[in-house]
């Protein structure tokens, strides 16, 4: 097997572990309530472990929907998101000359489904409302996970224009999937001839930050305010000086010459952590093996920590940390496993003893932090809910990446506790500021 049937298999048991949940409890090397038993039984199988499941077994290529005129380099974007030059297939005849829906293949494996606007304000030169009806009807069917709206904010009238029409498709739609504006090109900013980003200098990063403070200004005066908003350069050079004219064949064995993308990981992170889970998981398996195993880990402890801090807002008549420690236990597990180490409940319990994760999060500082504030909430119920709350996340959070140090990075003990002290402030900070 490959480095990515590896991979999947792993995420197969890890399906299979997450439904079987109960034999993994039932096993501890330890006694727990009934009523402690059946609540985390529960939660195993709470919306956010759910996701988990559903991403792993649903897996799918994302669906984006591309938004900006002619040339601003939407093909190119695609192929510096992954390195690789991909070849475009038509998915579907859509019958009209202002959108297009495409598939980016690779191996004749779908990486991407595509619906191109093709930049609809300059194929219609008067107000064509059956196409844009269609256009609006075709989106909707298609489910898209992230709109990627692409400028490279030379025209501030296009931009505008652009931007008012993703704004009354965004809000036909009544979805909620992320918005992206992608500041394409930023290589041809001044100092255009610098192409390498490790040589940008100060005046080039100054102005990329202006073009930035630009597309943002004009997106807030449609009444755009929640698009996240991202420099990027795709430029690549090929070992071939017109790679468009190769067989797909051909096309997938090209190989990078020139290097000059910038910014791309942090496009590639923002839709992997905020659009629907079975395609950020397909989008993961696309890298290389152990970032992939990274990426998958964290989003699974980000999906434990909230399974973690429903306990702390939930009525029960005994101690959280009979209910938080099998959660973290299971947790740790499952990120073993993930780096191909299968470990047993004895084990995840002594790791998490070993990194402090009792010692900062359980019995004795948890019983006074947690009970606590669960008498202080008898007094200021809004007040001891959202303490314990936070405890509860922050403890679960830093056991897992506390988890990820030891058995992905291989880091020592000793390592992996400093990673847990600073993962449980951090965590702690984030969830108390939502």
């Amino acid at each position: 097997m490959n480095n990515k049937e590896i991979l999947e298999a792993r995420l197969d048991q890890i399906v299979n572990t997450l439904e079987s949940v109960e034999k993994i409890i039932d096993n501890l090397d330890f006694g727990i309530p009934e009523k402690a038993r059946q609540i985390v039984l529960k939660m195993m199988k709470s919306d956010e472990i759910n996701e988990i499941i559903t991403g792993i077994k649903e897996k799918r290529p994302p669906r984006l929907v591309l938004m900006g005129r002619t040339g601003v380099g939407k093909s190119s974007l695609i192929n510096a998101v992954f390195g690789k030059y991909f070849a475009k297939t038509s998915a579907i005849e859509v019958g009209t000359k202002v959108y297009e829906k495409y598939n980016f293949e690779s191996n004749g494996e779908v990486v991407f489904e595509i619906i191109d606007t093709r930049g609809i304000k300059e194929s219609i030169q008067v107000k064509d409302t059956s196409a844009e009806d269609d256009l609006k009807k075709v989106i909707e069917e298609f489910e898209p996970d992230a709109f990627l709206l692409l400028t490279n904010g030379a025209d501030r009238s296009t931009l505008k224009e652009d931007s008012l029409y993703l704004k009354e498709i965004y809000a036909y739609l009544e979805i909620e999937v992320p918005l992206v504006t992608v500041i394409n090109r930023i290589d041809d900013i001044e100092p255009s001839r610098i192409k390498e980003p490790d040589s940008y200098t100060e005046k080039k990063k100054a102005n990329i930050i202006i073009k930035e403070e630009q597309v943002r200004k004009v997106l807030e005066e449609v009444g755009i305010h929640d698009s996240f908003i991202i420099p990027v350069s795709s430029y690549i050079e090929w070992n071939h000086e017109e790679p468009e004219k190769l067989s797909p064949e051909e096309q997938s064995q090209l190989t990078i010459e020139f290097d000059g993308r910038y910014n791309i990981d942090t496009l590639v992170n923002f839709l992997e952590e905020n659009m629907d889970f079975r395609a950020a998981v397909y989008l993961m398996l696309t890298d290389k093996i152990e970032i992939a195993i990274k990426k998958i880990a964290n989003r699974m402890v980000k999906s434990f920590s909230m399974a973690s801090a429903a306990v702390a807002v939930t009525p029960i008549p005994l101690s959280d940390i009979t209910i938080l420690i099998p959660i973290q236990i299971i947790e740790v597990t499952i990120i073993a496993y993930l780096n191909g180490e299968k470990i047993n409940g004895k084990i995840a319990r002594e790791f998490i003893f070993s990194v402090g994760g009792v010692a900062a999060l359980g019995v004795a500082l948890r019983m006074i932090a947690q009970q606590g504030t669960k008498l202080l909430n008898l007094v200021v119920p809004v007040s001891g809910s959202a303490i314990s709350s936070a405890i509860a996340y922050s403890g679960t959070y830093a056991v897992g990446q506390a988890a990820i140090a030891h058995y992905i990075d291989r880091k020592t003990t000793d390592e992996a506790k400093d990673v847990l002290q600073q993962s449980k402030k951090e965590a702690k900070d984030e969830f108390e500021g939502k």
